[in-house]
């Protein structure tokens, strides 16, 4: 057996056991982090923020110095803890989602008027529709803030008691060695709504350290066994820190 074949099953028999060392530090990882529903003051939100990326950039930059090493020796250590740790920021961003994302709703039009507007009829039963959701600004350099806005409704028949619901925030990255995106994080916020219209508001801060790249924000709301969704691209780039850019927004 050459070299070459036997530093691959070297490898190969490594690759399961790191895989459990792996998955232990990062669920250890989440154990020690705060509830993001217990944060009440800005310098709270700032420290887990801090504590949430650190422990997972140290583990994409260990989970590739150790891949890297087993696969191609010292040299492969050094380039896989930079290509972890790189890409481990935009992962790390994606578990700490919680953390760098806000999101509340609020009524805007109560039940008759939403029948009204969209011409609802019972007989649809459980209806649930994103009418809007946007972005400012769509492109934005790392250390900034990105709003967004939308409307939403959940229709149910006349006399419908009130519904539970679910609005989610996802995260995703272009991933060019794919060609595709890749779910980074989403986040998960459950209600209790009186059927008829919705306004949603909120904003994602970007890490300083993020690479630069496409993001994808998705909004969606599930109510009822129903679901809807939207979507809408973010640009990240670093030249940005020097003067905005204007691009027109669209659709994926």
């Amino acid at each position: 057996m050459n070299k070459g074949k036997k530093i691959m099953k070297h490898a190969s028999m490594k690759l399961p056991l790191f895989s459990l060392i792996y998955l232990f530090f990062l669920s250890s990882c989440a154990a020690v982090l705060p509830d993001p529903n217990t944060l009440r003051t800005p310098e709270e939100r700032r420290s887990a923020r801090i504590k949430c990326m650190a422990l997972y950039t140290a583990g994409g930059a260990a989970g590739g110095a150790v891949l890297g090493g087993l696969i191609k020796g010292r040299k492969g250590a050094t380039v896989g803890a930079v290509a972890g740790g790189a890409l481990g920021f935009a992962y790390a961003w994606g578990h700490c989602l919680s953390y760098y994302s806000t999101l509340n709703s609020e009524p805007v039009t109560g039940y008759n008027e939403t029948v009204q507007d969209i011409h609802y009829d019972p007989s649809q039963g459980y209806v649930v529709k994103i009418e809007d959701f946007s972005l400012s600004p769509s492109e934005v350099a790392q250390g900034g803030t990105v709003a967004f806005n939308g409307k939403y409704y959940v229709m149910a028949p006349e006399g419908t008691k009130d519904q539970d619901v679910t609005e989610t925030r996802v995260l995703e990255f272009y991933d060019e060695t794919k060609g595709e995106f890749v779910e980074l994080g989403r986040v998960d916020r459950n209600i209790t709504v009186a059927p008829g219209r919705r306004g949603a508001d909120g904003q994602f801060d970007i890490p300083e350290k993020v690479p630069d790249g496409r993001y994808l924000i998705k909004f969606i709301v599930s109510s009822n066994g129903k679901q809807d969704q939207i979507q809408r691209e973010l640009f990240v780039r670093q030249r940005l820190a020097q003067g905005p850019a204007i691009i027109k927004q669209g659709e994926i």
